[in-house]
């Protein structure tokens, strides 16, 4: 998976998933990325791909996920412990610059995810 932001391509290293290859499914797609709180960027699917159960609580900085209570991806860029809520763990951005970049990113800002 690649997510494209501003002109720079962000490689994500994926974990294999129904809620991933759900997710594949639908790219190209282009997402509205808005900060929540001070932990990450979250961005609305198009649709509702099948969550296969792999729910975590434990975020990374650079890892990218899929919170089924809000239908969005999300673009993790600060370690934490979320509980009592849960998130499906999708991959990791292979280039660390991602969650730097995202620290510093205005509130909201578009990417392209592809295949």
């Amino acid at each position: 998976m690649k997510i494209i932001i501003n002109g720079k391509t962000y490689t994500v290293k994926t974990e294999d998933s129904k809620t991933l290859r759900d997710i594949e499914g639908i790219l190209p797609v282009t997402l509205t990325m808005k900060r929540n709180h001070d932990v990450e960027f979250t961005g609305e699917l198009p649709v509702k791909p099948e969550n296969d159960g792999r729910k975590i609580s434990k975020i990374e900085p650079n890892g990218i996920y899929y919170y089924e209570g809000w239908n969005v991806l999300c673009m993790n860029y600060r370690e934490g412990d979320i509980s009592p809520y849960y998130i499906t763990y999708l991959g990791e951005a292979e280039d660390p610059e991602l969650s730097e970049y995202l620290k510093k990113a205005d509130d909201t800002f578009t990417a392209v995810v592809e295949e």
